[in-house]
């Protein structure tokens, strides 16, 4: 197994620059866990893991917890499941969505397609959730359209969490029933300033080729 995570912020090296995680992500990773492990499991990893700062089983939601927490936890789950933290990300993305979409309809329902989903999350992301969660550092997105018709989004945070972005992108899609072809073009883990990623959903043209991941 390996770490999605940059070698300056491995859990245990110290707190990121960035800031804190709000409660509510520490709570579907506890949820997220527990369908997968079982809830006693998970209760044994977390009694066995050393250098939390907080019991994750403690946290609320609307409170603000170290990102090192999650760090810890992300890895020690994926040892769990005997997955790298990459691939724990991205599962964790696409099952995070689809609760998000259960406890925030109002974020969701105004659309009936995920580019006019990405098109808002371009414009009010950082804005809305910075409101909503006061006093977490929130990870920027931006969106624009491509000449070739695809859908350009870019990630930028200093956590680097791409791979739960792409579970993100996966989720909604299952969340609109629509399809999705991601390519991530450009990775802040291999020295870019922002992840870029390349969307492109069933009815664009020319049609999905060249290697691109299609996410159901």
């Amino acid at each position: 197994m390996t770490s999605c995570f940059p070698a300056t912020r491995t859990a245990g090296t110290g707190r990121p620059k960035e800031g804190d995680v709000k409660g509510i992500i520490f709570n579907l990773l506890e949820q997220f866990c527990c369908a997968r492990l079982g809830e006693p499991a998970y209760d044994r990893l977390v009694d066995g893991l050393d250098g939390l700062a907080h019991d994750p089983r403690l946290m609320i939601a609307p409170g603000t917890y170290a990102d090192e927490d999650f760090l810890l936890l992300v890895q020690a789950v994926a040892r769990g499941l005997a997955v790298d933290d990459a691939e724990l990300l991205r599962e964790f993305g696409r099952f995070a969505l689809a609760r998000l979409a259960e406890r925030y309809p109002d974020f969701f329902t105004p659309f009936r397609h995920p580019r006019d989903f990405f098109r808002f999350v371009g414009m009010v992301h950082h804005v809305e959730v910075s409101k909503l969660y006061q006093g977490a550092t929130v990870p920027r997105f931006a969106c624009q359209e491509a000449e070739d018709g695809a859908l350009l989004l870019s990630y930028r945070s200093e956590r680097r969490l791409c791979p739960f972005v792409e579970g993100l992108i996966a989720g909604v899609g299952r969340h609109y029933g629509t399809g999705i072809e991601c390519r991530h073009e450009r990775c802040m883990n291999a020295g870019a300033t922002a992840c870029e990623f390349r969307l492109r959903f069933p009815s664009d043209a020319p049609p999905a080729h060249e290697g691109g991941a299609a996410v159901p």
